[in-house]
């Protein structure tokens, strides 16, 4: 009986590694190299500097401090149930990205966790009426995305500090962005485990570190380069690092905590998004998710206040090998659904354009597009659009490189374990049933 259930596991061994192992041995075609151009090389990963202040800060001269020291997005602290209207434009006339935090006003640190979240119905109103279209919190009720989603097309959460992973928001189908509260470095497993999960389910993940005494002497530039240098290793690639002062903190404090210098490090090898030459069209997001197969998302915003026509366009490279094929803006617009606006597209030219009306955003999805086998890929991927009356104008500042995986095909899709560590586990499960099968045997033939 022993000799035939070995016989069957090293059957099963063997017919599951014939199976796993042509992968693990890197039986892929062979893809032929082509020298990249120059204007195809693929940049440094760049980052969306945020920084969270309060009203009265973009009024005191901090927001142009942050602007001329490439920050790109001002997350406004909400205060109280107004419109801040003024400073919506105020963020929009310096061609930077805004995002309206509400957490204060419907959660406070718990404080209005019974109040319910149809309470502040009318506050949402007026906020979506002023033009907000991009809100952030932290915490809340179960139920509260159900409101916001009404009001709100985009919702960044940020999953707060000494939770874990809060609740199960990193997953919520409704959140469509991920801010990680870094302010103690207990929560680094936790923030790169859920990071992992939400970015496979198709949502951009950013940092975001804190302005007060406590974060400087656990948290500094090692810790937050060391982090985003992860998320590139993994695939996951933070597109954002948040600067939070809240509705109390200063530049005295920022600078006095060593974040000026902890900043300016950080630029150097993740350099800011250059908003100069684009102050209309800005890419907020270029992610890759695993379905449809390895696809592309675009999120694309019109800060301006006219009407402009883009496009999105990938080229795939494996090192400085480019792979067959790429996507242009009809190859991807074509898909029945592939984008999640309302607004026009023309392909009368053969190329495929989206009309977005000033202050308009719009989601696109490419088609499956690399193998699911290739490894060590990127894709370089471009926005075209047009700033005059005539002609469609090439904006080279509009792309970055998004790293390309294999997609998960393991625990629902969550982890990307490779083939040789399922090999390497069957082979361990292997020695423990045979250990198992032959120690009684053993101690029968001690006892004769």
């Amino acid at each position: 009986m022993i000799k035939k259930l070995t016989v069957l596991l090293l059957l099963l061994l063997v017919g599951s590694s014939a199976i796993l192992l042509p992968a693990v041995s890197g039986a892929v075609p062979a893809i032929p190299t082509t020298a990249l151009a120059a204007s195809d090389a693929a940049p440094a990963p760049q980052l969306d500097y945020r920084v969270s202040l309060a009203p009265n800060q973009l009024s005191d001269g901090t927001i142009e401090y942050f602007k001329a020291r490439g920050f790109t997005t001002v997350v406004l602290v909400a205060a109280e149930q107004v419109p801040y209207d003024k400073e919506l434009q105020k963020i929009k006339q310096l061609g930077m990205y805004p995002i309206l935090d509400i957490e204060y006003v419907i959660w406070n640190g718990g404080s209005n966790k019974s109040t319910p979240i149809n309470q502040f119905d009318a506050a949402f109103s007026m906020w979506k009426q002023a033009g907000w279209w991009n809100v952030a919190t932290e915490g809340g009720r179960s139920g509260d995305f159900d409101v916001l989603k009404n009001y709100f097309p985009k919702i960044t959460f940020f999953n707060c500090d000494k939770c874990g992973l809060w609740q199960d928001y990193y997953r919520n189908p409704d959140t469509t962005e991920m801010s990680w509260e870094t302010y103690y470095p207990s929560e680094i497993s936790s923030i790169q485990r859920g990071a992992l999960i939400s970015y496979n389910l198709g949502k951009p993940q950013g940092i975001t570190a804190g302005v007060w005494e406590q974060n400087n002497a656990n948290l500094n530039y090692d810790t937050y380069k060391a982090l985003l240098d992860w998320s590139y290793a993994n695939g996951v690639g933070f597109t954002h690092f948040n600067v939070f002062f809240g509705l109390g903190a200063t530049i005295a404090d920022y600078q006095r905590l060593g974040f000026d210098t902890i900043i300016s490090k950080l630029q150097q090898d993740y350099p800011p998004k250059p908003i100069g030459s684009w102050p209309d069209i800005m890419v907020t997001s270029v992610r890759q998710v695993p379905s449809p197969q390895n696809s592309i998302v675009w999120d694309i915003t019109n800060l301006g206040n006219n009407e402009a026509w883009v496009a999105p366009y990938a080229i795939l490279h494996n090192g400085t090998a480019a792979l067959p094929g790429r996507l242009n803006g009809a190859a991807i617009l074509s898909q029945s659904g592939s984008n999640d606006s309302s607004t026009s597209v023309v392909q009368n030219d053969g190329y495929g354009w989206i009309r977005l009306g000033a202050g308009e955003s719009v989601s696109v999805l490419s088609p499956p597009t690399v193998p699911a086998d290739t490894k060590g890929a990127a894709y370089n991927v471009y926005v075209y659009y047009n700033n005059s009356s005539r002609g469609w104008l090439y904006s080279q500042p509009l792309y970055t490189t998004v790293g390309a995986k294999p997609i998960p095909t393991n625990f629902f899709g969550l982890f990307d374990y490779s083939n040789t560590d399922i090999a390497l586990l069957l082979l361990l499960v292997l020695a423990v049933v045979l250990t198992i099968a032959l120690v009684p045997r053993l101690r029968r033939k001690r006892q004769k």
